[in-house]
């Protein structure tokens, strides 16, 4: 059933399979889930992380997003990275990301950060077409390498 009424809260505990099932949807991998139960405990904890999520007016969650503020020498000032955003498939046609977006904005000002950040999947023509409609411009590529 679609419902297109939500709130957008900040995740508590309980919220822990809900955001491990969306790394499933996101990255196709199957994650431990005692070491993600532990590191989701310590981020809802964390000062510097911020993370929420979306549900309709039954109860099912049906969005969430991980963000989280950091200090660097290039900036000089706290800034947010949007770690993941996910959508549960029904509800991306809404204004759902919109709207948890906003509330992330809102939320880091009050943080004290004037700057949020983003990387996006070079294929995710979508996800990076999102982010220009949000005044996001695009600064340098990430170049990752596992050892």
């Amino acid at each position: 059933m679609l419902i297109e009424k939500w709130e957008i809260r900040k995740a508590v505990l309980a919220d822990a399979d809900y955001f491990l099932a969306s790394y499933f949807q996101i990255y196709g991998i199957k994650l431990d889930e005692h070491s993600f139960s532990e590191m989701f405990k310590k981020k809802i904890k964390s000062q510097s992380s911020l993370l929420c999520v979306a549900i309709n007016a039954i109860g099912n969650k049906i969005g969430c997003i991980v963000c989280e503020r950091h200090e660097s020498f290039q900036v000089l000032k706290p800034v947010l990275q949007i770690k993941e955003f996910y959508i549960s498939p029904k509800y991306r046609k809404f204004n759902l990301a919109d709207e948890i977006y906003s509330f992330v904005e809102t939320k880091a000002a009050k943080m004290g950060v004037n700057k949020i950040e983003v990387m996006c999947n070079l294929s995710a023509t979508t996800t990076q077409n999102f982010y220009l409609r949000k005044k996001f411009t695009l600064d340098r590529k990430s170049y990752v390498k596992v050892i």
